[in-house]
């Protein structure tokens, strides 16, 4: 009984943890329970209490680790028993430095609320921190960790406001997340606007009888609609003329609220900062915006009845995106849709943004006003179909405009001598496989997305077919040739394999720019190189080259070290690696898969016939062809697996289903 004893003591102590080293189980032990000896500690690795052992480390399960946390909270808090808290903190440094820097802060958190009476504001603090890594410093990775820290949190700590905003986050990132209701306590107006930036728009719906104010989805009685971050649960503050306090509504996306707001002017604030004012009404009267709104629905009306041509702008691609959002210069409040089935640009796909959103102004048909939903949508008018003075051989110096996974788009609209819009704009084509491979990049591997070239370079080709299509004319291009190219020639003083120290001066797409440091053998001012996106990590998105790497956690003026890999043949500039400073840590993880192992894994999202898995304890990503499941399974599903074969080099594993948790957090 004295030793059961000793095992649940033991177990609570290092409950707080959510991965727990064997150093930090051994230095606990002979601090708190040193008469245990080490039967205690095997004990404990041994009982149901865990769920998994590692080769450095276990986890406990989840339903029990909560238990212990509340057991010891009540015994340390709430009853006041004395467990050597004070002097056990020092003896776990050692233990606690082997845990990732997120899973540090995961457990200092829970200690914190398992040691302290008043926890919600020093914890709120210390996870205000991630999200401002996040938001401020774009570190996308780290909601990762927070997809799967919601799940292991304590619940009274769900609560506060920074959890509340790092579940909104993952949520526009497409990852797991808890279903949070408004947090409680104050809030910190900086971080929301900062956050409120990562979130995409939804539209609410208003309306104002002269006594109140109604707020909730878009219909006919609510006409007017108003943009404000889609967060769950959609909030909204409410300012009245002459109040200095705003009410803050919550859940008007989904049921209708109201509140009192009389005849007078009122302000309605999103989370994101943006605030629509609503000017004094008249008694008896319709509300100044539903009348300015009828009118404006009359004109667009109108129009689309006489099939005017109207003047719009492009602002932005839609969310998938399947379009454009365009701005009609005739009406500047409102925003129409164009799809890309009536905008008939280059092809647009969910995955692969294709072109950027043309700079000119388009000429526009409207094809449909819905009043009710509040939804313009237009069309574009095509200009004259021609190839001008655009000739088969022609040399010619165009930008790429477009990187899509098949290859490069280019804009030949002035080669060819025509203005748009009377003349339909002229594209190039340069498939993937005519690119030349480049250190970091194989045609047969790699995405042209990745390719060392950037949206809006400009570079000299030579046009080798025009052919007409129903869409217009197909052009096909290749890179002309170029003896004067600087590629192939490392700078005086470098050789490949050469580590060598650099700023953080650029981020785009497909990868990251460095200043080289003015140090060494040879002079390196004004050096700079380009780290390619596959070249940053050996884990994750960026392994396998399909990551924005302006989501990579580096920021401009960092300084970091660097391996020079070679020069870029069409550029001409320097390739770096980043990844290759140290060797691939993945490796070793699913080596110490062998097959028969059972590991336990969350389901993360599916990339065409392979799922991407977070194997657990160990937090690593790995790929598992779709053919090893049966059955259906969702993002955040929580599996256990057994291994019948692991590739350390492509970090891929096939393994059969052994069970779905179905106690999913």
């Amino acid at each position: 009984m004295q030793t059961h004893a000793d095992v649940m003591c033991l177990a609570a102590l290092v409950s707080t943890a959510p991965f727990v080293p064997f150093v930090l189980l051994r230095d606990v032990r002979r601090a708190a329970v040193p008469l245990g000896g080490l039967t205690t500690e095997a004990l404990l690795c041994e009982s149901s209490l865990v769920e998994s052992v590692a080769a450095d480390g276990f986890v406990l399960h989840g339903t029990v680790r909560t238990a212990l946390r509340q057991a010891l909270r009540e015994a340390v808090v709430e009853d006041e028993i004395d467990l050597g808290i004070a002097q056990l903190r020092p003896r776990m440094h050692d233990g606690l430095e082997l845990l990732s820097p997120l899973l540090r802060i995961e457990e200092r958190v829970v200690w914190r609320y398992v040691t302290e009476a008043d926890y919600r504001d020093v914890c709120d603090r210390e996870l205000a921190a991630v999200v401002r890594g996040v938001t401020q410093e774009r570190r996308l990775r780290m909601l990762e960790w927070a997809s799967g820290a919601m799940t292991r949190l304590p619940a009274e700590l769900l609560t506060t406001p920074s959890v509340w905003l790092l579940a909104q986050l993952c949520r526009a990132q497409d990852l797991p997340h808890p279903q949070l209701g408004w947090p409680d306590g104050p809030l910190d107006d900086g971080l929301f606007l900062d956050a409120m930036h990562f979130v995409p728009q939804t539209v609410v719906g208003i309306s104002r009888d002269g006594g109140r104010l109604t707020l909730g989805p878009v219909s006919a009685q609510r006409p007017i609609g108003i943009r404000v971050p889609a967060t769950q649960p959609v909030t909204v503050r409410v300012q009245r003329f002459g109040e200095t306090e705003s009410q803050t509504i919550s859940g008007v996306n989904r049921t209708v609220k109201s509140l009192v707001t009389g005849l007078g002017a009122v302000t309605i604030m999103g989370l994101d900062g943006r605030a629509v004012q609503l000017t004094a009404m008249n008694p008896g009267e319709t509300a100044p915006e539903i009348r300015d709104q009828r009118h404006v629905f009359d004109r667009l009306e109108d129009a689309r009845a006489r099939g005017a041509e109207l003047m719009a702008k492009p602002l932005r691609l839609d969310v998938g995106p399947h379009g454009y959002l365009v701005q009609l210069t005739e009406e500047a409040t409102v925003t129409a849709y164009m799809p890309r089935s009536e905008a008939q640009l280059p092809y647009l796909a969910k995955d692969n943004p294709g072109m950027q959103v043309p700079e000119s102004l388009q000429r526009v048909r409207i094809t449909r006003v819905d009043r009710e939903k509040q939804r313009v949508s237009v069309r574009r008018v095509r200009g004259v179909i021609t190839r001008g003075d655009l000739r088969v051989g022609q040399l010619a110096r165009a930008r790429i405009i477009a990187k899509t996974r098949h290859g490069l788009v280019f804009d030949l609209t002035e080669a060819a001598g025509l203005s748009v819009p009377l003349s339909e704009p002229v594209f190039g084509t340069m498939g993937t496989k005519e690119l030349p491979a480049s250190v970091g990049w194989e045609p047969a591997f790699r995405s042209s997305r990745s390719y060392a070239v950037e949206e809006n370079a400009e570079l000299d080709i030579v046009v080798t077919s025009i052919s007409p299509q129903n869409r217009g004319l197909r052009v096909s291009v290749r890179l002309a040739d170029r003896s004067d190219v600087p590629g192939g020639r490392l700078p005086e003083g470098l050789a490949v394999g050469d580590r060598v120290w650099g700023t953080v001066s650029e981020k785009a797409y497909h990868g990251i720019r460095f200043a080289l440091d003015d140090a060494g053998p040879a002079s390196r001012a004004g050096l700079h190189g380009l780290v390619l996106n596959t070249e940053l990590s050996w884990e994750g998105e960026w392994f396998y080259g399909g990551g924005d790497a302006q989501n990579f956690p580096l920021v401009i003026g960092d300084r970091c070290e660097i391996v020079v890999v070679g020069v870029h043949a069409v550029s001409g500039e320097l390739s770096l690696s980043l990844k290759q400073v140290v060797e691939d840590p993945g490796q070793a993880t699913l080596r110490s898969l062998r097959p028969g192992t059972e590991v336990d894994g969350v389901i993360m999202r599916r990339v065409l016939d392979n799922w991407r898995v977070r194997l657990e304890p160990w937090s690593a990503m790995t790929t598992v062809p779709v053919g090893s499941f049966e059955g259906s399974l969702r993002t955040g599903t929580r599996i256990r697996m057994r291994v019948r074969h692991s590739d350390p080099v492509t970090h891929t594993v096939v393994a059969e289903l052994i069970r779905v948790y179905t106690d999913q957090p």
